[in-house]
């Protein structure tokens, strides 16, 4: 007989879907990780739930000092139902992961049904995972701003006051204090794990699986979805590349126009070859050149903590790669030399293979220098290791690739 919610020990299982041979594992500065919480279920009788609302609480502690905390809203469930969703955005988007044990903590509440305080658990449930949206949108390379982590942390510790208060009908579907778990990073192997939270009956873990129903991800004990007293189950999820965009990424293909226009130039005569190439070096002023504005933005990806390492390295690396590029064509006066040079580096980052040449030595060193530019010591990768691990990177090595349209907007002579 199913447990009833409330109701059993508590334990956290991990459900690991199986991994390639050889699939990474989360790494530090590397890989991004990112938290969902999937669906949750209660098991009462359907007359139970016609005058309650569930609700509960997610907070997620990284060892790098991050704290996360989100509230689960609240759900009326009616017609019988008793697995939810909750809610489709991820509680952690995409988050730089700098390494070190990942820790949730998750607590399930029932009580009376309540309109005003359902509104409220809602809206605190969306404010919430703004809050924590904006900490990973604006990370710094110092990490979140602290000032978003306090308001996320005052919020959710007012939902857990209204959750813990004493009152009729208020029932833990998990104790008050939540269900907690400790997870080391190098047990993420593959794209995603899973983790279940549950109260109830002890279950056989290898019996444990997952699959979709419908609309929702559900956790399965051979062949059955389980049924046995409540669960909150939670996705974990490893990737390589940040999903959303930066906002210098229009500065980034404006430089990169500025490229191609500069060489096209020099080979139709427009403009010489002494000062196509005065262009690519620094100026006194620091913001009359194209290497001025290449350092400026280099800079700015140094400093954009929602990249990793090795995304901020590739795109760095590109920028140096197009300048070395740049020089090449110049020298030769020939424009098709400079998008031939990029093709090239597009194929040895898509292959895996390292690019000989200055093009590729500039990938390098560009590269190269996002470590020490955090805090870190200078990271010197043999560029075999380093082309191999570009492979995955398909959005971010694409950045400085030309689209054909409308020639780039070539700025008049600065004095």
């Amino acid at each position: 007989m199913a447990t009833p919610a409330g109701k059993g020990e508590h334990h956290v299982y991990r459900i690991a879907p199986p991994a390639a041979p050889g699939a990474p594992r989360l790494t530090a500065r590397q890989h991004y990780l990112g938290v969902d919480a999937v669906a949750w279920f209660i098991q009462k009788e359907s007359s139970w739930f016609a005058s309650r609302v569930a609700s509960g609480t997610l907070e997620i502690a990284l060892a790098s000092g991050e704290q996360y905390q989100a509230a689960l809203g609240a759900f009326a469930l009616q017609g019988g139902a008793r697995t939810a969703p909750v809610f489709e955005e991820p509680v952690l988007p995409d988050r730089n992961f700098l390494g070190g044990p990942i820790r949730l903590n998750a607590t399930l509440t029932a009580m009376r049904s309540d309109t005003a305080l359902a509104t409220m658990l809602k809206s605190a449930a969306g404010a919430s995972l703004g809050i924590i949206a904006g900490m990973v949108q604006t990370a710094t390379a110092a990490g979140p701003a602290k000032l978003l982590s306090a308001a996320g942390g005052e919020l959710v510790g007012g939902v857990k006051k209204v959750l813990a208060e004493s009152g009729p009908k208020r029932e833990p579907l998990f104790d008050f204090t939540g269900l907690r778990y400790a997870m080391r990073p190098e047990e993420l192997t593959g794209d995603a794990v899973y983790l279940l939270f549950h109260r109830g009956a002890a279950l056989d873990e290898a019996r444990l699986g997952v699959r979709r129903e419908g609309q929702l991800v559900v956790p399965v004990l051979g062949d059955a979805p389980l049924e046995d007293g409540a669960w909150l189950l939670l996705r974990l999820r490893r990737s390589d590349e940040y999903s959303g965009a930066r906002e210098w990424y229009g500065a980034l293909r404006t430089l990169r126009g500025r490229l191609e226009a500069l060489v096209a130039d020099v080979e139709s005569g427009v403009v010489s070859k002494e000062d196509a190439q005065r262009q690519l070096r620094a100026s006194g002023s620091g913001d009359a050149t194209l290497l001025d504005e290449l350092v400026r933005l280099r800079s700015v990806v140094y400093g954009d903590g929602v990249l990793t390492e090795r995304e901020a390295g590739l795109v760095v690396g590109q920028l140096h790669a197009a300048v070395a590029a740049a020089r090449k064509a110049i020298a030769a006066a020939r424009a098709g030399e400079f998008d031939e040079a990029l093709r090239r580096l597009q194929s040895a980052l898509s292959t895996g293979r390292p690019l000989p040449g200055p093009v590729g030595s500039a990938f390098v060193r560009g590269f190269a220098g996002v470590s020490a530019a955090r805090g870190r010591e200078p990271s010197a990768p043999k560029p075999a290791d380093l082309f191999a691990s570009m492979t995955s990177m398909t959005r971010a090595r694409r950045l400085l690739v030309h689209r054909r349209g409308p020639a780039p907007a070539r700025p008049g002579r600065r004095r």
